[in-house]
């Protein structure tokens, strides 16, 4: 899957410093930390000067060159943000080189041609530079926000002791399957017999033509998660199993029109993460929560601070403003169209 994703990437490589830069395109990834030690250890073995490929003699493409671009290509893809290019198998860096090589012939030959005299090139070139110097004043004025924001290791803490549920290493919960019958007298007739040879439960399911058989898996106090496309268990199954004691035990449960025989088996607890396990992503996840309150209120700061006009008649269709300008007028005919109610009323009054 990452290749064809990769694949993707290279193809459109031309325009990843362009799109990498546009306004709400992180390619700078200013908000995430990375870890560059193992990238620095690597680049600083290599030599970076290394030229990969050469056109009529002279060196087109370096290493570090060549590493730059990769870099910038995987940043401007969140599904591969974080990595570098020493991480790339070095089939897709050689196909990457070729459309780096397609890249420099085109400039070269854009060179020869004077493409830069070019008005129309001229006009784009002044409107791009616009774009990425507005993108990149933003980018940095979030950026000195977000370097702003601290996050102390008492509030990361605290607030870890109080969602420590929610980071399981190892999901706990209690091993459960069961079969479906359509009738009572099928599942009553099952669980008799189920009880007799209760360690025989899956076998005797499984043998058992008027049913269905189902594994629940572990089931827990925690939500089913369905992220995988996995079928949810229903409430009064997992409420029934969930409350089983003397483990192993069988128990007929009704489930709508619906009727099971659920065995439940081999309880655990689940693990949870120290919190030194889940430090940075604690912090990470507050600072950036902290973050965007701070980014909100600056923004309503700014409002505060400058006029802000906005033309609101820009926005509003035709419809709108036929029905705003005839607003207070009194239609023709009203007087005929009046209720009959209203009229008895004003009939009265006026005897």
């Amino acid at each position: 899957m990452k290749n064809n994703r990769l694949s993707l990437l290279i193809k459109g490589s031309a325009l990843v410093l362009t799109v990498s830069l546009l306004p709400g395109c992180k390619g700078l990834d200013f908000f995430k930390k990375k870890d560059t030690t193992k990238t620095e250890a690597t680049e600083s073995k290599a030599d970076d000067g290394l030229v990969l490929c050469s056109i009529d003699g002279n060196p087109a493409i370096k290493k570090s060159d060549f590493d730059k671009r990769v870099t910038q290509m995987l940043q401007a893809n969140p599904y591969f943000r974080g990595a570098g290019a020493e991480m790339l198998p070095l089939n897709v860096k050689r196909k990457f080189l070729d459309r780096l090589v397609e890249e420099e012939l085109f400039v070269l030959d854009a060179n020869k041609q004077n493409i830069e005299k070019d008005a129309e090139f001229q006009k784009t070139l002044k409107e791009m530079v616009d774009l990425v110097t507005r993108s990149l004043k933003i980018q940095f004025r979030e950026k000195k926000i977000y370097d702003d924001t601290k996050v102390a290791e008492e509030q990361s803490k605290k607030y870890f002791d109080e969602h420590k549920s929610q980071y399981v290493k190892v999901a706990g919960g209690t091993l459960a399957n069961g079969i479906k019958f359509d009738t009572d007298a099928a599942a009553t007739a099952f669980l008799a017999k189920a009880k007799a040879n209760i360690n025989d439960f899956e076998k005797l399911a499984k043998q058992t033509k008027s049913g269905k058989f189902r594994e629940f898996g572990r089931i827990g106090q925690e939500p089913t998660n369905n992220a995988m496309g996995m079928e949810a268990v229903p409430a009064p199954i997992k409420e029934a199993v969930l409350s089983m004691r003397n483990l192993p035990a069988v128990e007929k449960v009704k489930v709508g029109k619906e009727l099971w025989v659920v065995k439940a088996s081999d309880k655990k607890d689940s693990v949870f993460f120290d919190f030194e396990e889940v430090k940075p992503q604690v912090e990470a996840m507050i600072k950036n929560n902290e973050f965007r309150t701070k980014l909100t209120s600056e923004i309503e700061k700014l409002r505060a601070s400058y006029k802000v006009t906005v033309n609101e008649d820009f926005f509003k269709d035709a419809k709108q403003a036929a029905e705003k300008s005839t607003e207070g007028e009194q239609p023709a005919g009203e007087d005929a169209e009046q209720k009959p109610e209203e009229a008895a009323e004003e009939t009265s009054q006026a005897a």
